[in-house]
């Protein structure tokens, strides 16, 4: 699903030196753009590449419900000080093994954006699927767009 209009910023020709193909700038701010862009960085031999959840747009025809459930996982953020895993909070210490506490905390902030993301992934199948018994009936909550 598309999501371009008037007054969005148009997908780039490149992107880290690759240039981008027509069906990805078609999904540039979707899931599909987020991973194209994920996978560029990892083959620049970054292992931790920046996390691509704040590009991808609430898609249209989500309800308010779950438009606030997807928005609170959007913004649901690593803390590199506890170093806490998902979802965080007292119960997950940060213990790491070996050395190299840096590289511990990147992989865990990898492992939190992957996880927020798996999360706003199912909140729109739930919502789009028009099953969900959550979703509000309102019209005029559908269609919004971040």
């Amino acid at each position: 699903m598309a999501t371009h209009d008037a007054t969005s910023p148009a997908a780039p020709d490149a992107y880290l030196g690759v240039g981008v193909p027509e069906a990805i700038k078609e999904h540039w701010f979707r899931w599909e753009g987020a991973t194209w862009r994920r996978m560029r960085h990892l083959g620049t031999n970054h292992p931790f590449p920046p996390d691509q959840r704040y590009t991808v747009r609430t898609p249209k025809g989500m309800c308010a419900l779950h438009r606030e459930h997807w928005l609170g996982y959007r913004n649901m953020d690593f803390d590199p000080v506890s170093g806490n895993r998902w979802p965080g909070g007292a119960s997950s210490p940060f213990d790491p093994i070996g050395r190299d506490l840096a590289r511990v905390r990147e992989e865990r902030r990898c492992e939190w954006d992957e996880k927020a993301s798996e999360q706003m992934r199912l909140i729109e199948r739930i919502c789009l699927s028009g099953n969900s018994p959550q979703c509000s009936d309102s019209e005029a909550a559908r269609g919004n767009s971040a």
